[in-house]
C-alpha cells in the first residue's frame, strides 16, 4: 500500500464484478428479455390483468399492459442491449400526463413487476457466481489491498451485488456501511424466535457525519450509490437496513443474504406475495413493510446537483471526493449522469484529485474528462479489476492470471444458463 498521506477511494462499476460471475448490462439484458416471446408476453398480460396493486376501485387497463408489454417486445426485436434504457421507456410513459390516470398507474405497475424480474435474476446471479467463479477466481484477486489506503478507503459502488464485503471479509480487511444501529426482524411470523440481525443508519446521518464510518483507520468505508440486493429500506426509508458484516466468510454472508431473501408473512397458512415493497413481520408478528432499495431505470436521481432529501448518498460521494488524491474507477462506463457531473464538479475544485480509469475495453478519455488530461490528472489501464490489482502490487502483468480468468467464459454461461427464471 501507498503512503499515508495519499489517501484513495474507488469508484466501482459492473466491470469490477465481471470475474467474480456478475453480468454486464447486455447480458443481464439478454436474460431478462429472452423471458418474453410472443406467446409468453400475452399470457403474462393476461395474469397480471387479474390483479389489482391499487385496489378494486383502481384497476389497471388491460390495453395499456398490451401496449407496455409491446414496447418491451418492440425493443426486443430492435436488438435493445440495456435493460435500463427500457425500464425508462416504461417510466416514461407513466409520467405523460397526456394520459389517463389508469394508463400512468398501469405503466407505473408494470415497471414494478419488471424491476422484481430483475431483482430476482440479480440474486441468482450472486448466489450462483458466489458458489462458482467467485470461490475460482478469488486467488486472483488476493491483492485488493493494493488499491486501498493506509487509513480509511471509500469504495462508491455503482453495482448491487455483494462481493466488494466478500471479498473484504474473506481477505480480512474491515470494512462498513457506517452504521451505528442494529434492528432484528423474525424470518416470518410462523418463526418469530428465528430472526435475522441487520444494521441501520438513520438517512439524515449519513450527511450529519453520524455515522460511524472509519476515519485515520485502515478500512472500507462502503457507500452503494445505487442500492444493493441486501440494503433494504424501512419506515418509509429513514431507515437504510444492511446485512450484518461481522461473518467470518463469505459463505456465512451468502447464507444470511438468502435468509434475509427468506422474510415474509404468511396469511391463511400461505406466504403473502410481495414486490419491491417486501411484505415481512415485526417482532410482534404483525404485518411490516421493508422496501428493496436498488436503483434501476432513468431516474435514479434528479438532474441537478443541489442537496435535496433522499439524495444523502450523492452528497456523501461529492464531499469525500473532495477530500481524496487518487480515485480509481473499474468498470464503469460513464453512462450516469448524476455520478459524471459529481466526478467533474470534484475536478474543478480538487486541483489534486487524480483518477485512473480501468477498463478491459479500449475507449477514449470520456469527453466530460478531456479537460483534466494533463500533468498526469488521468491514467488509463486496458484491463480487468484483478489484472489491476496484481500489477499495482508487484509492477508486472500476471500472464498465468490473464489466461485463467479468459478461460471463464464457458463457467459464465453456465451461470448465464442457472439463472433463468
Amino acid at each position: 500500500m501507498d503512503n499515508v498521506a495519499v489517501k484513495k477511494g474507488l469508484l466501482l462499476g459492473a466491470g469490477f464484478s465481471y470475474d467474480f460471475g456478475m453480468p454486464i448490462a447486455t447480458e443481464l439484458t439478454e436474460v431478462f428479455l429472452g423471458l418474453f416471446t410472443k406467446e409468453s408476453a400475452n399470457h403474462f398480460v393476461g395474469l397480471l390483468a387479474h390483479n389489482s396493486p391499487y385496489g378494486e376501485d383502481h384497476p389497471i387497463n388491460m390495453e395499456a399492459l398490451k401496449r407496455g408489454m409491446e414496447l418491451l417486445l418492440t425493443y426486443k426485436s430492435a436488438g435493445g442491449r440495456n435493460y435500463e434504457e427500457l425500464l425508462s421507456n416504461i417510466q416514461s410513459a407513466a409520467k405523460d400526463y397526456n394520459s389517463p390516470q389508469t394508463d400512468r398507474d398501469t405503466y407505473h405497475y408494470l415497471f414494478g413487476v419488471f424491476y422484481s424480474l430483475i431483482y430476482t435474476i440479480l440474486c441468482n446471479y450472486q448466489v450462483e457466481a458466489h458458489q462458482t467463479l467467485y470461490q475460482k477466481n478469488i486467488k486472483w484477486l488476493e491483492n485488493f489491498g493494493a488499491l486501498l489506503s493506509n487509513e480509511e478507503t471509500w469504495i462508491f459502488s455503482l453495482n448491487h451485488d455483494l462481493f466488494v464485503e466478500c471479498l473484504a471479509i474473506d481477505l480480512g480487511v474491515p470494512i462498513t456501511f457506517g452504521d451505528k444501529y442494529s434492528i432484528s426482524f423474525p424470518l416470518s411470523n410462523l418463526n418469530l424466535d428465528d430472526l435475522i440481525d441487520l444494521t441501520y443508519s438513520h438517512r439524515d446521518d449519513l450527511t450529519k457525519n453520524e455515522s460511524e464510518f472509519f476515519q485515520g483507520t485502515y478500512g472500507i468505508n462502503l457507500l452503494k450509490l445505487h442500492g444493493g440486493l441486501s440494503e433494504l429500506h424501512y419506515q418509509d426509508g429513514n431507515k437504510i437496513c444492511n446485512q450484518n458484516l461481522r461473518h467470518k466468510t463469505s459463505d456465512a454472508l451468502l447464507s444470511d443474504f438468502s435468509r434475509v431473501l427468506s422474510m415474509g408473512y404468511f396469511y391463511n397458512g400461505e406466504k403473502v406475495p410481495s414486490g419491491r415493497d417486501r411484505v415481512i413481520s415485526n417482532l410482534n408478528g404483525e404485518l411490516d413493510i421493508i422496501c428493496q432499495s436498488m436503483l434501476t431505470g432513468g431516474s435514479k436521481y434528479s438532474l441537478t446537483t443541489n442537496e435535496k432529501p433522499g439524495e444523502e448518498k450523492l452528497q456523501v460521494f461529492s464531499k469525500k471526493l473532495s477530500s481524496l488524491d487518487e480515485l480509481t474507477i473499474i468498470g464503469y462506463g460513464f453512462g450516469d449522469k448524476h455520478v459524471n457531473n459529481r466526478l467533474l464538479n470534484a475536478m474543478v475544485l480538487s486541483k489534486h484529485l487524480k483518477l485512473v480509469i480501468v477498463d478491459p475495453i479500449h475507449r477514449p478519455i470520456p469527453e466530460f474528462l478531456e479537460q483534466f488530461n494533463y500533468e498526469n490528472r488521468i491514467k488509463t489501464a486496458q484491463c480487468g479489476a484483478a489484472h489491476w490489482m496484481e500489477y499495482v502490487s508487484t509492477k508486472k502483468w500476471n500472464m498465468v492470471q490473464v489466461d485463467e480468468l479468459k478461460a471463464n467464459a464457458s463457467i459464465r454461461e453456465t451461470i448465464k444458463r442457472t439463472v433463468v427464471l
